[in-house]
């Protein structure tokens, strides 16, 4: 099944018209219907508009289900609950202070999200249940995450062994950085984007913080 059966399987799910579907992801009606009768490529805007609007990305829709906020269900319920099929994971928010640092929010944002488990294992290579999700607001880190991006968290990995993007809480602040450990009691964080600088950090000095996970996967279809 192409991409284009599965969007339109999932617009019907929802019980909506396609101009319902249009303005949903910002978009006009005509372009949108151009998109969704193959006469048209699905452009950029077009994944960005799905992503911000439904929470991930399009290519997601063949190995996911979503479950509906309002009723806590699936479309296929008996699917949904077959635990040897797929898992939740939770959303949790990160809102953003400034272009440095973010708070934590530790309520969800809705639901869980349910994962094909053969999906997670593949593309992902992680057990389920130390993973989750967290939507960032900062662009810190771009180009690699963008702001507004949803990322898949591994929380079991609590220590700094190899140089990546992880997600650490100092004090009462939540940071995404790349961290590169510099020595058993050093280590460096670093911001992707340019426009702000890096900062080594003596954990000696600092013990109120904590490696909350690493980022293992950028909810654009992207493993880091």
């Amino acid at each position: 099944m192409d991409i284009l059966k599965h969007l339109d399987n999932f617009i019907s799910s929802r019980h909506l018209k396609r101009g319902e579907f249009a303005n949903i992801i910002s978009l006009s009606s005509s372009y949108v219907s151009e998109i969704l009768s193959g006469k048209r490529d699905i452009s950029l805007k077009f994944k960005k508009g799905f992503q911000s609007a439904f929470g991930f990305p399009i290519e997601e829709l063949p190995y996911r289900v979503q479950i509906s906020p309002e009723n806590n269900s699936t479309q296929d319920p008996a699917k949904a609950t077959d635990e040897t099929i797929y898992c939740k994971i939770p959303l949790f928010n990160i809102k953003a202070s400034s272009g440095h640092e973010t708070f934590v929010n530790n309520e969800k944002i809705g639901a869980d999200l349910i994962f094909r488990r053969d999906w997670l294992d593949r593309e992902l290579k992680s057990n389920p249940n130390n993973l989750f999700i967290l939507s960032a607001e900062s662009d810190s880190m771009e180009p690699t995450i963008q702001h507004d991006a949803l990322l898949i968290v591994d929380k079991s990995i609590d220590r700094i062994i190899t140089e990546g993007i992880y997600i650490l809480r100092r004090g009462d602040t939540i940071l995404i950085k790349r961290i590169r450990k510099l020595s058993e009691n050093m280590i460096e964080l670093i911001s992707d984007n340019p426009a702000y600088g890096k900062e080594t950090i003596e954990l000696n000095n600092q013990p109120e913080i904590t490696i909350l996970g690493k980022a293992i996967y950028i909810w654009s279809g992207r493993k880091i």
